[in-house]
């Protein structure tokens, strides 16, 4: 891996098969990159993939093949490298469709792939049940060491959601997996930055009031990465919406639980993130503490339904996962298992929060929403409902009325649900994590009306303008 101490400078193009062909070419003559991430896959789309596998077809997303067939040049080059988990369920058969794409053109492409993690055949013996595809999700590693063997390109299955944007950073920073708080702070980052747009002000579930433009049209984020792990986050320097603590607020909330958020290199205290607000579209996050990695490795299955699908989560030991990479030349090399892990810790805060001066005044009946914001995600088979407010006085009311009671009088549907309630006081959020019985299906919809719930609001809080 190379070392230097300029900053990593990455953006994520959250494309898919609907987007215009154009669309990373366009990102990229607009902005100066060293990496740009491709994230091109959902759960839905992974079921779609699977489908058309099973039809014959590739397990791949060849929308990939459209988007970089504009730009090959430039990545033929060393402009920009790749970094994608469109590979889905066949990496290698991508990796090998993008080199014959290039030498069609006359490019020398130099593609490497990381291993699917398909699981699909051993659902029911990983205690997923039968699937129509299931998927471990790898961490960062094996995308650092493809970089490091001279990449331009890195071609994934469905990776840990900020796997591509920490193994570049790796790779640049030449970090090894025990630089624990600099992971941790690339994880932060790719967290925010698998939004895509979001990070920018786009995103169904939220409604930050500190949004400077219409967000209808919002950018795609970019992310300068130190090597402390630190780094602004900025957007696209053409596109609308823009991005505020708030936005970035809102999409780092997104699937987590408690005070510790498991990667699959590292353990990020969620506690310890400090945002800041650092001029126009600039928020820089810093102070991220990491822990050693977990034993463990999410595997998730996924089933069509007859209304939704089903997701289903479960935890597989690390030394199981099978983690490889092929590099350019075609030498599969295994990724360590990390030498060092730990049990992750509880989700409740390591030193007790005291709350600070709560506003008075007579309450006020008003929605929740004139006073805070709510982000809703996926955690392992349960979702998590944050509650965050820009102000501290408004958290310190925040985390005296919004208890698990309170929680279950607003969402009813909580009944019979497992909840746990976390404070984050660095990022101003109450987050409720909900999880259904046992073969119960989740209604994916919990949460979203919480925003528009009316109760007392005190008074004096009323009167601070966001």
């Amino acid at each position: 891996m190379t070392s230097t101490q300029s900053p990593l400078r990455i953006g994520n193009v959250s494309a898919s098969r609907t987007d215009r062909a154009t669309a990373t070419a366009e990102f990229l003559a607009a902005a100066s990159l060293d990496v740009l991430a491709l994230d091109m896959l959902s759960d839905e789309a992974m079921l779609e993939l699977a489908e058309q596998r099973a039809e014959g077809g590739p397990g791949h997303e060849r929308a990939l093949l459209v988007q970089l067939g504009e730009c090959l040049e430039l990545i033929g080059t060393g402009g920009v490298r790749i970094v994608t988990n469109a590979g889905a369920l066949d990496p290698g058969g991508l990796a090998e469709a993008l080199r014959a794409m290039a030498a069609d053109a006359g490019v020398r492409l130099s593609v490497a792939s990381v291993d699917s993690g398909d699981v699909t055949d051993r659902a029911v013996e990983l205690g997923l049940g039968e699937a129509d595809v299931a998927t471990v999700r790898h961490g960062a590693f094996g995308i650092a060491r493809a970089l490091g063997a001279g990449a331009n390109v890195v071609v994934t299955g469905r990776v840990s959601r900020e796997a591509l944007v920490t193994g570049a950073a790796a790779a640049h920073h030449g970090w090894t997996p025990s630089a624990l708080d600099a992971l941790a702070g690339s994880v932060a980052v790719g967290h925010v930055l698998s939004g895509g747009p979001g990070a920018t002000g786009v995103v169904d579930s939220s409604t930050d009031v500190t949004r400077s433009t219409d967000p209808v049209s919002g950018g795609y984020p970019i992310a300068e990465i130190a090597a402390d792990g630190s780094a602004v986050v900025t957007r696209h320097p053409s596109a609308f919406g823009s991005v505020t603590v708030g936005t970035v607020t809102d999409q780092l909330l997104d699937g987590v639980a408690g005070a510790r958020y498991a990667a699959p290199d590292v353990v990020l205290r969620l506690d310890s993130v400090r945002l800041a607000q650092e001029g126009t579209d600039r928020v820089r996050i810093s102070g991220a503490r990491g822990e050693p990695a977990p034993p463990v490795v999410a595997s998730v299955a996924m089933t069509r339904g007859p209304e939704r699908p089903r997701r289903v989560a479960r935890p597989l030991a690390q030394a199981e996962a099978g983690h490889t990479v092929v590099l350019p030349g075609g030498e599969r090399v295994a990724v360590p298992v990390p030498l060092e892990t730990a049990d992750i810790g509880p989700g409740e805060l390591p030193t007790p929060w005291s709350p600070g001066a709560v506003p008075g005044g007579a309450p006020v009946m008003s929605v929740l929403g004139s006073v805070a914001s709510v982000r809703r995600g996926v955690v392992g088979r349960g979702v998590n409902i944050a509650v965050w407010t820009w102000d501290d006085s408004a958290f310190a009311w925040l985390a005296g009325a919004l208890t698990i009671d309170r929680f279950r009088e607003l969402l009813p549907a909580l009944e019979c649900m497992e909840t746990h309630r976390y404070l984050l006081p660095n990022l101003r959020a109450v987050n409720l994590v909900a999880r259904p019985p046992r073969g119960a299906t989740l209604d994916t919809g919990l949460g979203a009306d919480l925003a528009s719930v009316r109760l007392g609001i005190p008074g004096e809080l009323l009167e601070f303008g966001p």
